[in-house]
């Protein structure tokens, strides 16, 4: 059972109180309460290759394979005392055998293996330079660790297949701990968590940028992103999103996984990834694609011990996506080869929803969809009375048969809006699912859908519906677009990234 993975001697129990044991990474139990999770859209699968007794997490997708950190026992380990006498943190590589297989665990490099805690990772591009958590002084080989209580990050640098240069990072401090690297993709921000005093409570995600060969001072991502919960393992895609855990509240289980961007130099109110892959237990250590159709994550849902799961887009696709037919109710009524009347007092007169409008032709506008009785008479204006009726007329009025989405059309950056499809409009179409994909790579499934966005442009919504079905292949599915305009916040200047 887990939380978050954490570093240092101190662990939260259940009763709330602290108490001390002798382990270097621990996991943090805080019960969250909160918000409810909309429909799946993401299936998941615990991997092959994780046990019910140990714990992994932390994946880093390399090299057809995924680094990850175990608990596993090791030939290298001699002693450790912890709670569950589990070994310390190892950094492990398994390669993927077939579409759901994979091989077994193996440590991935001996030359960063010690006794005590190792890993988590974050690998440049370039696979040439990697950033690692470890404890400070931890000893190489067989010892004893039972003082080991703080961690730091460190750079090695791949030499002739081998990772040397070993150097701690320049910001490690060992009144505290700094730990869960992630560099950005361009290798010029590196974000970490730490529980140093000039944060808001216990973890927090700091970032540095690079400057020539040196970092600049660690910056708290401030109070909209860190909590005086624990904020720990961010993960960053050059799209600009910032993901991470925390037991904020509030959330679908105790620790979530969140992502926020930077509008403006500010880094904003974080949003919840929900179900299915937050759950009610710990969910932790997200790694995916930029488009977000596929990826890895920790959790411990399976009440045994942490485990890495993966998930993938399971939205069908929407090969016909029309751009969406705002309704028009107006309409000028005429009728062909209505003759001139032979005298000034008689004229035509339409008659809709007991409004009169005279004349040959008659503008009018409908509020909504329904079914009309249109009568055009031919009036007696010296007695104002109708003379004979010339035609009567059943007239229904049918929405456009679409999917509809109701959204504003223009919207500020970091503002909430709320998107609906309650104006649907179907014949012999039985829906069973609505799909959502915001233009901005997040997928949603529900009637309903409350969204930000956090970047300035033209977004392309769209709304897709598929039918009930016996068998797949009766599944009829329609789709539609809506352009949303996404203005920069009212009197901020542009950023520079």
């Amino acid at each position: 059972m887990i939380s978050a993975i954490l570093s240092g001697q101190l662990i939260l129990d259940f009763s709330g109180k602290m108490k001390k044991i002798s382990a270097a990474i621990l996991f943090l139990v805080v019960a969250i309460s909160g918000i409810n999770a909309q429909e799946e859209v993401y299936a998941t699968e615990k991997l092959s290759f994780c046990s019910n007794i140990y714990d992994e997490y932390a994946p880093v997708p390399f090299n057809k394979g995924l680094i990850f950190v175990g608990n596993m026992r090791t030939t290298f380990f001699y002693t450790y005392n912890n709670e569950k006498q589990k070994a310390p943190w190892t950094i492990f590589y398994v390669r993927k055998r077939g579409k759901t297989e994979w091989t077994e665990p193996e440590i991935w490099q001996d030359e960063l293996k010690t006794n005590a805690n190792d890993g988590p990772l974050t690998i440049d591009t370039a696979g040439t330079i990697i950033y690692f958590s470890q404890n400070y002084d931890a000893p190489k080989g067989l010892g004893n660790i039972r003082n080991q209580s703080r961690v730091g990050i460190f750079k090695a640098e791949l030499v002739n297949k081998k990772w040397k240069n070993i150097v701690p990072f320049e910001h490690n401090d060992d009144k505290y701990s700094t730990m869960h690297p992630s560099l950005s993709p361009n290798g010029k921000l590196l974000f970490f968590s730490s529980n140093r005093r000039d944060g808001q409570g216990g973890f927090d995600i700091y970032v540095c940028k690079k400057t020539g060969d040196t970092w600049s001072e660690p910056v708290n991502l401030g109070p909209l992103v860190n909590t005086p919960g624990h904020e720990v393992m961010p993960f960053y895609q050059s799209t600009g999103r910032l993901f991470f855990s925390s037991n904020r509240h509030p959330g679908l289980g105790k620790y979530d996984i969140y992502y926020t961007e930077n509008v403006d130099g500010v880094w904003v109110t974080p949003v919840n990834l929900g179900a299915p892959i937050n759950s009610k237990r710990d969910d932790i250590s997200f790694a995916a694609d930029n488009k977000l159709k596929e990826g890895y994550f920790a959790s411990d849902r399976d009440r045994r011990s942490a485990s890495i799961y993966s998930f993938k887009l399971t939205a069908p696709e929407f090969e016909v996506c029309e751009e969406q037919k705002e309704p028009d109710y107006c309409f000028t009524f005429f009728e062909e080869n209505t003759p001139e009347t032979d005298t000034t007092n008689l004229v035509y007169e339409w008659r809709v929803e007991g409004k009169r409008i005279r004349g040959r032709e008659a503008p009018y506008c409908f509020s909504r969809p329904g079914r009309y009785i249109i009568e055009l008479n031919v009036i007696d204006l010296l007695t104002d009375s109708v003379m004979y009726n010339q035609a009567t007329y059943d007239f229904l009025l049918e929405d456009e048969q679409q999917v509809y989405i109701t959204a504003p059309d223009t919207v500020f950056v970091d503002q909430t809006i709320h998107l609906d499809n309650n104006k649907t409009y179907l014949k012999n179409f039985e829906i069973e699912r609505f799909y959502w994909d915001m233009g901005d790579d997040i997928h949603k499934s529900d009637t309903a859908v409350d969204h930000r966005y956090f970047k300035p442009g033209i977004y392309s919504v769209k709304c897709g519906a598929t039918s009930v079905a016996d068998t797949p292949k009766k599944v009829k599915k329609t789709c539609s677009i809506k352009k949303i305009i996404v203005l920069p916040k009212p009197g901020f200047a542009k950023r520079e990234d």
